[in-house]
């Protein structure tokens, strides 16, 4: 099992593509009796420190081009690697959802930290209305060969429990 990444591990974040990503995933959640919605975009990050990958859910207004204004856009926390992506270092700005206390199929999350969602809204709504292939890739990341049938299945290694801060 690769190791999963950690707290001041750098990682690189491609740039916005908006073909290549197609359109945010919608997670919805409760918070505070009321329903939340966001959206996100799921990609896969390089790990620089370690030469791994991992799924990063990252807030659309985080990434998207048209939102470069926002102060945690990766545009100002990140270095520009040119033509590649923003190098960034994971610290407590960043949250993780994971299958066990061991770090076994670690996500990344980079949005507003006052939202709330539980970690299987990231599986479940994410997974679910993503493209076959780009939903395959980040199946694959989060140890499932294959969406069909997985989704519920995967989702019930996170039920329950609030994304971690690093």
């Amino acid at each position: 099992m690769a190791p999963p990444p950690e707290n001041g591990n750098e990682i690189l974040i491609p740039l916005f593509n908006a073909e290549g990503l197609g359109n945010p995933s919608t997670v919805t959640w409760s918070q505070n009796h009321s329903t939340r919605t966001a959206q996100y975009y799921p990609i896969t990050v390089d790990i620089l420190t370690t030469g791994e990958q991992c799924p990063l859910f990252i807030a659309a207004e985080f990434h998207k081009s048209s939102t470069a204004n926002n102060v945690k856009h990766v545009s100002k926390v990140g270095q520009l690697l040119s033509g590649e992506g923003y190098k960034l270092r994971i610290d407590s700005n960043m949250q993780y959802g994971q299958k066990n206390p061991q770090g076994e199929l670690r996500f990344l999350v980079y949005h507003d930290q006052d939202r709330k969602p539980y970690q299987h809204r990231f599986i479940e709504t994410a997974l679910g209305s993503m493209a076959a292939g780009k939903a395959q890739e980040i199946a694959k990341k989060l140890g499932q060969g294959s969406v069909a049938g997985s989704v519920a299945d995967l989702a019930k290694n996170f039920v329950g429990d609030f994304l971690c801060t690093f």
